[in-house]
């Protein structure tokens, strides 16, 4: 009788940071990015989100980033990410504005009022760089 073995890779633990200034919002989607298994940061605005990148050991692997935002909005945080930190992370816009309001380099978007959790998972999940 021929057996077959299976082995099962480990998974890799993705992760996400959520820079996003309402709370609420912020507070479900952290929720639902860490049942999805995500090791999740956050951050209320651009500016604490800089900080944390240029402080983490976290490798980051994707960005859901709000648009308006107090202190640093999002396009000024994803310019400095670029310019300042030289950074590359792929970045995914949640907001409610339309497409030619993003920054040149966003890997891709979403609009707040149209998109359910499931579908805002389903977009970062295929945005994120498969590791080796």
């Amino acid at each position: 009788m021929d057996t077959q073995q299976i082995t099962l890779q480990p998974q890799i633990e993705q992760s996400i940071l959520i820079v996003e200034d309402e709370k609420d919002y912020r507070d479900v989607l952290v929720e639902r990015f860490e049942k999805e298994g995500f090791k999740v940061l956050q951050a209320e605005n651009g500016e604490l989100a800089l900080k944390l990148l240029k402080n983490t050991d976290v490798d980051i692997d994707i960005i859901l980033l709000d648009l308006l935002m107090p202190q640093m909005d999002g396009v000024t945080f994803f310019y400095h990410m670029k310019k300042t930190l030289g950074k590359s992370i792929p970045v995914v816009i949640l907001t409610n504005y339309t497409e030619a309001a993003f920054p040149e380099g966003v890997t891709d978007f979403i609009i707040k009022a149209n998109t359910s959790l499931d579908e805002v998972v389903k977009k970062v999940k295929k945005n994120i760089p498969i590791k080796v």
